[in-house]
């Protein structure tokens, strides 16, 4: 009963997200761009259709890349909703009501406006807390992968869709934070707290120079040769420094990508869609995004490894004493999903 109902809801949205050059007025010969956008909207109708919605759904925003429209923008929220992702699928149904306002259509307007209330009541949400310490901290950025993380949105239920969301706090002269948070796709409900940053360790020769009130200033040619009062070790120390944050890093994207695919594993085995003889096309959509997380997530665990023993390295080296003439070195580091490698060029 509940999949003949969400066809008829999927049979009603893309009537009412009709193909474009349906609903253009008149016979005007459209621009390449509007034909372009035309074009890309039919292919994501007809992949719509076929229930392929890892490819209609960047057809669709193609189209509304190409030529903005309120249909365009349905049809792309019912394929997000469709694919499970609920938060991003509710802020494009909401956009596409007001944009359907804009236009006058009515039909769309309240299809969409429909679809806002429906999943509100199912969308997964993430409140993060900060600190007055933290927020008050000069330079201080919160990223949500990788994308700055709004302070409006502090201390409040955002909508977020399932699946793992790393972040990162970051303050200059502070040790920067990171840590993943996994939220269910649906109807999931979670708090995560911000810690006060620590101070970063104190450069060598800082503590002394600020105890006889003097101003500590380096140059490049201290920090590259190094001078009689630094520490030739520094430039090294802090490279292990961020190779040592980059490996927990990696560790904590690793935990969440291997969390995520077992969970896919475990969806693929419920509801009979796998079993011995075989898979349905649900349950073979999720073996397949179970195999994905888990390759990103063994890649992962292979790169932090790399970095942790870069930063040992580094430490050590930084703790051998040369002449000035020889302390020299660069690291290089090459990481990719396909061959991860970390590299040391020069003399130590």
């Amino acid at each position: 009963m509940r999949r003949s109902i969400a066809w008829a809801t999927a049979a009603a949205m893309l009537c009412v997200a009709a193909p474009r050059g349906v609903l253009a007025e008149g016979g005007s010969k459209a621009d390449a761009e509007s034909a372009s956008a035309d074009e890309s909207f039919r292919e994501g109708h007809a992949l719509l259709r076929d229930k392929r919605y890892a490819e209609a759904c960047p057809k669709f925003e193609q189209s509304q890349r190409q030529d903005p429209a309120s249909g365009t923008l349905l049809a792309l929220a019912y394929c997000q909703e469709l694919s499970g992702l609920l938060a991003t699928s509710w802020a494009n149904y909401l956009a596409a009501a007001q944009l359907a306002e804009r236009e006058g259509h009515a039909e769309r307007q309240s299809a969409a406006s429909e679809r806002v209330q429906v999943l509100s009541a199912r969308v997964s949400r993430l409140t993060v807390v900060a600190p007055p310490e933290l927020l008050s901290l000069p330079g201080f950025h919160l990223l949500r992968d990788g994308v700055e993380f709004e302070r409006a949105s502090f201390a409040v239920a955002v909508p977020m869709d399932g699946g793992p969301h790393v972040f990162l706090a970051t303050a200059p002269g502070r040790v920067p934070w990171t840590s993943t948070v996994t939220l269910l796709s649906e109807r999931d409900q979670k708090t995560l707290v911000l810690p006060v940053l620590d101070l970063a360790p104190p450069l060598p020769g800082s503590e002394r120079a600020a105890r006889s009130g003097q101003e500590v200033v380096t140059t490049p040619a201290q920090v590259a040769g190094g001078g009689a009062e630094h520490d030739p070790g520094v430039p090294l120390k802090r490279a292990g420094l961020a190779f040592a944050i980059a490996s927990a890093v990696g560790v904590g994207v690793g935990s969440a990508f291997a969390l995520s695919a077992q969970s896919k594993n475990e969806q693929s085995n419920e509801n009979g869609h796998c079993d011995s003889s075989g898979c349905d096309e649900a349950g073979t959509t999720l073996r397949n995004s179970a195999l994905s997380a888990a390759r990103t997530a063994t890649w992962s665990f292979v790169a932090s490894g790399a970095l942790a023993a870069c930063s040992i390295t580094l430490f050590v080296t930084a703790s051998a004493k040369h002449s000035a003439s020889k302390r020299t070195a660069r690291v290089q580091g090459n990481l990719s999903l396909g061959a991860p490698s970390v590299s040391f060029v020069g003399s130590f």
